[in-house]
């Protein structure tokens, strides 16, 4: 019988659909931030102390990600993301009445940050982690690219919004694209699971088709885990907190680039189109870096991966600031470039840490710990910023800081070592896996 034309796997149409949403979310809410900030510090004239204490809450409301993934466990990415949406694009549209710093926090900094954390990138990735099994960490690649590329369009547009429309209107204009971008298309075409749609994961890609030889390659090249860690055993290690420290010091400089890095090309003489523009050349260097490093990240030790991208970005932080103070558009892209390009893969490079010292099988209820460390050093990035700019009238040492610390945990990283595993703890995981594997072969069977 003849097989015909080989029909596309509908992941694909879930990866694109992720990927979307990843876009509206970074593009209007996330990456854009430096718009808002710019508006607030140079046309409403706001103090920046006040500005700031605005995006520290919203970092810190990423301590919360917890409840985020309960309610995708309930309910399902699709609904998750379309009506939280809603939720967060009215908060938006409210916050064109705010006219004070104070009512700013709530509305938005409240608001608005706490309800896009249920349609941002840890609903996007769920999706695609329950579509796509062998080939997750490339699906997931692409989500982070298309949420790379909402950083590279967004920014310009929403400057030129502030330069021709007020306030109010712009954000009305945002909050509409919101919704059409990152909830409609989701709405009608996303599934959660394959078989809602009597597919398999993978598109029932067999052991026997995967590329096994490729799957060698990896596990000679570093440490995997004979044993799947329990989160408890893996919490009480060091080695998760390192690589969430890692993961910040990279996170600490992004947040100051795209939260202050308009207002500090703006001071140093840059228009406010030219300066966001510069600004989303960072998303456009990491979408690049997310497409091509990715997969690079594979096949090099976690350790190296996480301090050749740490000491890369902190160099680029410096690069960026001489840059600006130079009023060098070439140094600043040259800056961009080299933050950009290394930040791209770094979940990859956290993923295969995470999985190499402790099994994939916990990844999900393990990655959160890297996220609280995460989200405090991202929540200090803001306060630092505000308090340098504050006392000193420029931003200049915000970024010195950023390189600093950066450069710092780079070697953190670099003394990352596997977690020993002892002997009791391979009697508790096989009885485990045991007990596992009993009680699945029992519902198998049935009463």
């Amino acid at each position: 019988m003849s097989k015909g034309k080989k029909k596309i796997y509908y992941g694909w149409i879930i990866t694109l659909l992720a990927g979307l949403t990843y876009f509206g979310s970074n593009g209007l809410l996330s990456t854009s931030s430096g718009n808002i900030i710019s508006q607030l510090l140079l046309e409403k004239g706001w103090d920046a102390t006040s500005v700031s204490l605005t995006y520290t809450i919203r970092s810190v409301l990423g301590l919360s990600l917890p409840l985020v993934g309960l309610l995708l466990l309930k309910v399902g990415p699709r609904i998750c993301i379309c009506v939280t949406t809603l939720i967060t694009a009215v908060f938006l549209t409210l916050t064109g009445w705010v006219n004070t710093p104070m009512m700013f926090v709530l509305v938005y900094g409240i608001a608005v940050s706490f309800s896009m954390l249920f349609n941002d990138q840890l609903a996007c990735f769920a999706v695609v982690n329950n579509w796509w099994d062998k080939r997750r960490g490339e699906q997931g690649g692409y989500v982070q690219a298309l949420g790379g590329l909402g950083g590279v369009v967004f920014p310009p547009i929403i400057a030129l919004l502030f330069m021709h429309f007020s306030w109010k209107v712009s954000l009305i204009i945002m909050a509409i694209l919101l919704v059409a971008i990152t909830a409609l298309p989701q709405w009608f075409l996303m599934k959660d699971y394959p078989s809602q749609m009597g597919l398999e994961v993978d598109g029932g890609v067999t052991e026997e088709k995967v590329d096994k030889k490729a799957d060698a390659k990896v596990e000679k090249r570093y440490y995997q885990s004979p044993v799947n860690w329990d989160v408890k055993d893996a919490v009480a290690t060091p080695q998760i907190w390192i690589m969430g420290i890692t993961w910040g010091g990279v996170t600490f400089g992004y947040c100051a680039v795209m939260y202050f890095g308009i207002t500090h090309m703006m001071m140093n003489g840059f228009g406010q189109l030219q300066a966001a523009s510069l600004v989303s050349a960072l998303s456009l260097f990491i979408l690049i870096g997310s497409l091509v490093l990715s997969r690079i990240t594979d096949r090099i030790n976690p350790r190296i991966s996480l301090f050749l991208i740490s000491l890369l970005c902190g160099i680029g932080y410096l690069v960026f600031n001489v840059g600006v103070i130079n009023n060098s558009v070439p140094v600043i892209i040259l800056g961009m470039a080299l933050a950009g390009l290394p930040d791209g893969p770094i979940l990859s490079a956290i993923m295969n840490g995470i999985c190499s010292f402790y099994g994939s099988k916990n990844y999900a209820a393990i990655q959160p710990y890297c996220n609280v460390v995460l989200t405090i050093i991202a929540s200090v990035s803001s306060v630092v910023c505000g308090a340098v700019l504050s006392s000193t009238g420029s931003l200049s040492g915000a970024y010195y800081i950023s390189a600093i610390f950066a450069v710092v945990v780079a070697f953190m990283a670099l003394a990352l070592r596997p977690p020993k595993v002892t002997e009791k703890l391979k009697e508790k995981y096989a009885a485990r896996d045991a007990a596992e594997a009993k009680i699945a072969g029992d519902e198998l069977l049935g009463p």
